[in-house]
């Protein structure tokens, strides 16, 4: 009627000590408790990550031409006819990006043509290029 206990098989057991091993140490790792590496290693590999901070647009005036140098480039107009220097001048935009770095310092980068990314983007600084991650 009443079986004998049987007890179990030591691989059985081999099991599940490395089950409750597994996840001591997944805990451990997930609560902070367990160490994950070495910070100063990962702060040197990450020296160009930088988040963009702000995209600010510089606008300058462009040199005035002369009545003479407008004409020629705009061969249609006669030089008599020319509009002023200031009109014809325009205004040069230019574009400073600066970007945090993940040590906390910052860095201003100025571009000729409009930037292709935006406040909050994660980027990388190489050789003063800045990239944006993907």
């Amino acid at each position: 009627m009443y079986e004998q206990y049987k007890p179990r098989h030591p691989l059985a057991w081999g099991i599940i000590a490395g089950i409750a091993l597994f996840s001591a140490v997944a805990v451990g790792a997930m609560q902070g408790w367990l160490p994950v590496g070495d910070s100063s290693l990962a702060a040197q590999a990450c020296a160009e990550c930088a988040v963009v901070e702000s995209i600010r647009t510089v606008e300058s005036p462009s040199m005035p031409l002369e009545p003479e140098l407008a004409a020629a480039e705009s061969p249609t107009v006669p030089a008599e006819e020319a509009a002023e220097p200031e009109q014809v001048a325009g205004v040069i935009y230019s574009y400073e990006t600066t970007v945090r770095f993940d040590d906390g310092t910052t860095n201003v980068f100025s571009h000729a043509q409009q930037p292709n990314w935006k406040a909050g983007d994660k980027v990388r600084v190489v050789d003063g290029e800045i990239l944006v991650q993907g």
